[in-house]
Formats: structure tokens, C-alpha cells, sequence
């Protein structure tokens, strides 16, 4: 199951940014209610072929950075390591067709099963999971992964968010108020029960739950927490999963080969993978070369030198994938643990906000910088067509109206009192945006040049923070970490399976980005958690509702949805997509029909 988090950034072509400025500055009488890549893929490739036992699966993951080097479960805030850890471990809580949770699953390594009427979860190991020590896997294991979770000295957690507080006794065990968390009780070695104040549709998705565990003897020799990254908790994790990481080499790779006591090793096909960090300027000839047997979230400029590609496949599907301009409300409390919007912001003001959104052309953006693999969101952006049934299908598009933009920033008290073209704010004082926005990409430049002529446009005075584009080790540390400079900033990443979005906009939670709070939206999380939501209709009500209320708050506006565009070499047997996202194919099941990738 993918538990992917909002986190990167992104990017164009220079000619394109002085035409994309400039068009369709008229109504926006023609919203759209729909919109979609103009670009379709196959979603399997069947190759045939006789299986090699013992070949390396090359598994390619795109990253402008090197892998943080954080294998584990509850530690892990980077993607690429993510991928890594969801692969080693598997899938401890298998999913159906909606990504959901399958409850009573007496095959899975550990059967979730929900009580309604007593507000509890029982989770079952199955009979034979072990570590790859031979150890088995235990409640001691599960408690101790939720307690690492929720260890007060962990400061820095940014996976613990307001969803774990559901559970009795968290909220006190990571203030520090309690030694245990009283709301999870060990039944006997195999089953572990959780008590929850109360339970929301949204568990069925994993909020509130570890999605695999921990070791409790690694966990018990952790004492710093400030220096995870050299823990062998993290670096050599145990497993119970399908493989186990034997060899690293810092930031480039990562050797995983299969748990000889896997509860299910005889499903093993692919005895050794090997992942790879891909940068997108290489990605195309790296692939080419026959280095590679998969590669998924292939960018634009990765699938222009990639179409014609003879030695694989390109595979596609709808993704969870959004970028996104998002506005800066406030900072994180550490003390507090939440976050607390600022009085005097620039973007206090809604009418500022929209005045942003409007000037933009995001058709035009996606069309002919993303060559129609990435298209514009309708509504708040938060509900791509991922989500299926829940989807929003009264949600709009927003056109560009660069007079509707400055009709909102007159009405604001934002006009140009000097005569330089440039907008001072309602004080009269000189006002300057400052534009936090990541590089690695060809085109990052001209994108980014593209949204300031657009606002300038429209009078508004934008500048790249520090004048340049930044890495992502430095975006990640000054807009995660609130730097008062910033203002706004241009983000991108894919949203987890489950369909609340607590995790961008709950108070606690350190992935909101935008520091943005409000009544309505504590309002509508309550709601969402609320029994009347085990009924799917009144569930989708209530998530179209909460993209309604989004999009008219307006914290950030979507710039694009995606296409999940996926290579698979050719010496791949069989590989589908779907299967893979919902959980139906893995790594561990494919089969090589040749030593090497294919060149």
C-alpha cells in the first residue's frame, strides 16, 4: 500500500514562459467540470518468455537527491526511502480494489479486525511470520512500534500526526504524561488490541495505523533520537517482509535479498533487488542502456527521451500525484505541537489569494510545458481521479481572468500608488512576494519564470527567494521549517491512499505545510471521523463537501494532476500496473526471463 507524502517539487522550456504569461487573460465564464491527460498509455506489458531463477531485479527510483538512507517504517520522510521500506517490509494490511484495509484477512501477515460497537482494532499475527533473525514477530514488536511513534523525546517525528491521538492514551504518552499507551493491551504473544476513543472510516485506509512494524529489540537500543540516521534500526532494519537489506552504498543504492524465512518464501521469485537512485537528467539514457528493469513517476522530460525507447515498455495510469502553489499562514509550535497561523500574513487576505490563482494559466502550463501528461485539477486539487467514487463531480476548473485578478486585488486595497506597474498593499507599503521553488529539472527555470510574469501581470511584485531556484534538501529545511522569508512556494507530491487529508491541513500535523487552520476544517475532520461515515454515500458527501470548503478557503491552488507513467524492460514476464498499485502483483512475484535487463 502506498504511503506517499507531499514533499518535492518541480518545473520548463524558456521560449514557453514568455508565451504562457500572456494567454487567456479573458473570462473565466468556460469552468471546466472535468479534465484529463491528452496522452493515453497501455496499463500491462506481457513479454513471455522462460524464467531466470536467480537474476537482480534493477528497480530505478527517479530522485533529483540521494536516498536519506531512513529503511524503516515509522522514520522514513523521504520518498525514495519510502519505496525502499514499503518494498523490504510488504504489505502487513493487504488492500482491496479502493485501497482500503481488507479486515479479517486470515492471510495476511497480521489480520485487521474492527469492532465497532467496543471502538476497537484486533490485530493477529499469523502463524509463522518471522524477522529474518529467525525471531518471531510479536505484540512486544507492535507496541513497541507504536511507542516509538509516539515517543516524546522523538521531536522531530513528522509521521505522528492528530489521527494516533484517536487511540487511548497516545495523546499522553507523547506529552509525556504517561510511561505506556494505556489504549494498546498485548492479548498474548500473536494479538494486540487497540482501544480508540472513537473509530473513522478513514482507518480503513490506515489513518491511525502503523502500516508495518518494528523490531523491539532494534527499537530498545535507540537512545539518541537526533541520530537516526546512523541507528541500525534504520540502516539494517530487521523484517518480516519479503526481503532484507544487506548492502547500502550512501545516497546511490540498496541491496535487499529475500528473507529465507519469509511466512511466505516459496512466493519468492525475485531472490535480490537492487534499487537505484535515478536523477531525472540521466534517467532516459540509463534506461536506454539496459541498467534498469522499472522505473515509475517518469516526468515529462523523462518520457520525451524515453517514447521511443525499443528495449521496454511505457505503462500509464490515473496517479495520486499534485503540484501545487501554496501559501505560508504561519509556523509549527514545537512546544505546542501544532500549528499556529500568524496574525499578519500576506495571504490573510482571501481576495490576495484568488488574485494569484486567477492571474495563472494552469491550462496552458500543463498542455504545453507537460506535453499533456499533466492536467488541471478541478476544485481544490485534493480529490484526483484516484479516488474513484469519491470524486467531486461538481468541482470546477478556475480559467485564468487576469481582470477578475486585479478587480479582487483593487477591492483588497492593493493598488499601484507609485505608477511602476507594481501593487503596494493596502498601507501603501511596498510589496514583495518572496517565491520558494525548487530546481533539478530543465525547465524548473522557465516554469518558475512563468507564474512571476503571470502575477506581474496582474501587479503583483514576486521574486524567487534568494533571487535563484533551490536545492531540495534546502527547500525541505526552510519551508518545512517555516523560514519567515518565505511566502509562498511551489510543492508536488502524491497523496496516501486514504482520502482525509488530515495530514495537509490537521493542526498537528507537521506535513501542513501551509500552517493554514481553521473551525470549518476541525469541523469537517470530525465529521469525517464520525460513525455516520462507515455509509459510503454519506463518506463521499462529506469529502466533497471538505473539497468545496478548500477551494473556497483557498490555503494553496493546484497547478496539475498526473499521469503515472511506469517503464518495465522488456526482460520483465508480465507486469499490469493496477495489479501492482492495488496491491495484487508485488516485486517478490514477478518473473526475469534474462540475466540482465534488456539494452
Amino acid at each position: 500500500m502506498k504511503q506517499r507524502k507531499i514533499l518535492s517539487v518541480f518545473s520548463s522550456v524558456f521560449a514557453l514562459s514568455i508565451l504562457l504569461a500572456g494567454c487567456s487573460t479573458g473570462s473565466n465564464s468556460n469552468n471546466q467540470t472535468q479534465t484529463k491527460a491528452k496522452v493515453d498509455f497501455k496499463v500491462s506489458a506481457d513479454n513471455g518468455g522462460n524464467t531466470v531463477k536467480d537474476a537482480t531485479f534493477k528497480y530505478g527510483i527517479l530522485t533529483n537527491s540521494p536516498f536519506v538512507g531512513l529503511f524503516h517504517p515509522v522514520l522514513h520522510a523521504n520518498k525514495a526511502d519510502g519505496v525502499i521500506t514499503e518494498t523490504v517490509f510488504g504489505k502487513t494490511f493487504p488492500v482491496d480494489d479502493a485501497l482500503k484495509y481488507k479486515l479479517d484477512d486470515n492471510d495476511a501477515p497480521v489480520k485487521l479486525h474492527i469492532d465497532k460497537d467496543k471502538n476497537e482494532a484486533t490485530l493477529t499475527i499469523h502463524d509463522g511470520v518471522k524477522w529474518n533473525n529467525g525471531e518471531d514477530l510479536t505484540s512486544k514488536d507492535i507496541i513497541a512500534s507504536y511507542e516509538l511513534l509516539g515517543n516524546p523525546k522523538y521531536t522531530e517525528n513528522v509521521r505522528y500526526n492528530g489521527s494516533f491521538e484517536l487511540i487511548e492514551g497516545m495523546k499522553d504518552y507523547h506529552e509525556g504524561k504517561a510511561k505506556t499507551i494505556s489504549g494498546i493491551q498485548a492479548k498474548d504473544d500473536k494479538t494486540v488490541v487497540i482501544k480508540y476513543s472513537k473509530l473513522s472510516p478513514s482507518m480503513l485506509w490506515g489513518d491511525g495505523f502503523i502500516y508495518a512494524f518494528s523490531n523491539a529489540k532494534q527499537i530498545a537500543k535507540v537512545t539518541d533520537f537526533a541520530r537516526f540516521g546512523e541507528a541500525e534500526l534504520t540502516k539494517r532494519p530487521l523484517s518480516y517482509g519479503p526481503y532484507v537489506i544487506t548492502k547500502e552504498v550512501q545516497g546511490e543504492s540498496v541491496v535487499a535479498e529475500a528473507n529465507p524465512y519469509y511466512y511466505k518464501k516459496d512466493d519468492i521469485k525475485i531472490p535480490k533487488v537492487e534499487f537505484k537512485a535515478v536523477a531525472p537528467a540521466q534517467a532516459s539514457q540509463i534506461l536506454k542502456n539496459g541498467e534498469i528493469d522499472y522505473l515509475t513517476d517518469i516526468n515529462t522530460t523523462v518520457y520525451e527521451g524515453l517514447k521511443d525507447a525499443k528495449n521496454g515498455e511505457l505503462l500509464g495510469q490515473p496517479s495520486s500525484f499534485m503540484s501545487f502553489v501554496g501559501f505560508k499562514f504561519g509556523k509549527y509550535d514545537k512546544e505546542k505541537k501544532e500549528n499556529v497561523p500568524l496574525e499578519n500574513t500576506k495571504f490573510n487576505n482571501k481576495n490576495v489569494r484568488q488574485a494569484f490563482l486567477y492571474a495563472v494559466d494552469r491550462d496552458q502550463i500543463n498542455e504545453k510545458i507537460y506535453k499533456g501528461l499533466r492536467f488541471t485539477p478541478t476544485g481544490s486539487a485534493l480529490y484526483p481521479p484516484t479516488v474513484g467514487k469519491l470524486r467531486n463531480e461538481k468541482a470546477i476548473v478556475v480559467k485564468k481572468d487576469v481582470e477578475k485578478a486585479k478587480k479582487l486585488l483593487d477591492e483588497a486595497g492593493y493598488k499601484d500608488v507609485d505608477g511602476d506597474g507594481l501593487r503596494e498593499d493596502n498601507k501603501g507599503n511596498k510589496l514583495v512576494f518572496n517565491f520558494a521553488f525548487q530546481g533539478g529539472n530543465n525547465y524548473d527555470q522557465a516554469l518558475a519564470d512563468t507564474f512571476i510574469k503571470s502575477w506581474k501581470e496582474v501587479g503583483l511584485d514576486v521574486k524567487l527567494l534568494d533571487n535563484k531556484l533551490m536545492g531540495k534538501k534546502e527547500w525541505d529545511q526552510r519551508v518545512l521549517g517555516d523560514d519567515p522569508q518565505i511566502d509562498l512556494f511551489l510543492g508536488a507530491g502524491h497523496h496516501g491512499s486514504d482520502p482525509s487529508r488530515q495530514e495537509l491541513f490537521g493542526r498537528k500535523s507537521q506535513f501542513n505545510y501551509f500552517r493554514y487552520t481553521s473551525d470549518k476544517i476541525d469541523e469537517a475532520f470530525k465529521e469525517q471521523r464520525s460513525d455516520e461515515m462507515f455509509d459510503d454515500n454519506k463518506l463521499k458527501q462529506a469529502y466533497n463537501k471538505f473539497d468545496d470548503l478548500i477551494a473556497d478557503e483557498l490555503p494553496f491552488f493546484g497547478l496539475s494532476w498526473d499521469t503515472e507513467i511506469t517503464y518495465v524492460n522488456k526482460r520483465v514476464k508480465h507486469f499490469n500496473v493496477e495489479d501492482f498499485t492495488k496491491g495484487r502483483l508485488s516485486i517478490e512475484n514477478l518473473e526475469l526471463t534474462k540475466e540482465a535487463p534488456e539494452k
